[in-house]
């Protein structure tokens, strides 16, 4: 089951919404970019985070300007990976799970959108993903293809 977008408000799941008027949607809500960031050190992940450590960022600034309009600012971002920061916060309750998709508008301009990044400096039996399962409402016919087996993604 998903939470409606107004019950995450509600509920308090999702807070600082700037607009919700716009960012409100039937299955969720819009989060929006509060900055951007780059790595500028690799990071380091192990089986029981003895040594961990976190990649260092670099924060991208929005260039400044003569008006005050929003509309006025912004990035030119060239083609890469960044890390992005939101306005918005989160609390996910006991029962519940969430998931993060890219808006379609901007898959259709080319950017992807990842919930987890591998970290350079990965030793082995470092944990890398994890994995969640829905409960769908009834059994289907299981996957039968080639990459049947197969532990890589």
């Amino acid at each position: 089951m998903i939470i409606p977008g107004r019950a995450l408000l509600t509920r308090a799941i999702i807070r600082n919404v700037q607009n919700p008027a716009l960012q409100v949607q039937p299955c969720g809500v819009d989060l929006t970019l509060k900055r951007v960031l780059t790595w500028t050190s690799p990071g380091t992940i192990d089986l029981d985070n003895q040594r961990r450590q976190t990649a260092s960022t670099n924060e991208i600034r929005f260039p400044a300007s003569s008006t005050p309009s929003p509309e006025d600012r912004f990035l030119d971002l060239q083609q890469g990976s960044y890390l992005v920061e939101f306005n918005e916060t989160v609390s996910v309750p006991l029962d519940a799970m969430g998931q993060i998709f890219v808006r379609s508008s901007l898959f259709r301009s080319g950017v992807l959108l990842t919930a987890g990044v591998m970290d350079s400096g990965v030793y082995p039996s470092a944990r890398l993903a994890q994995f969640v399962f829905y409960q769908m409402s009834e059994e289907v016919e299981g996957y039968r293809g080639v990459y049947q087996g197969r532990t890589a993604l």
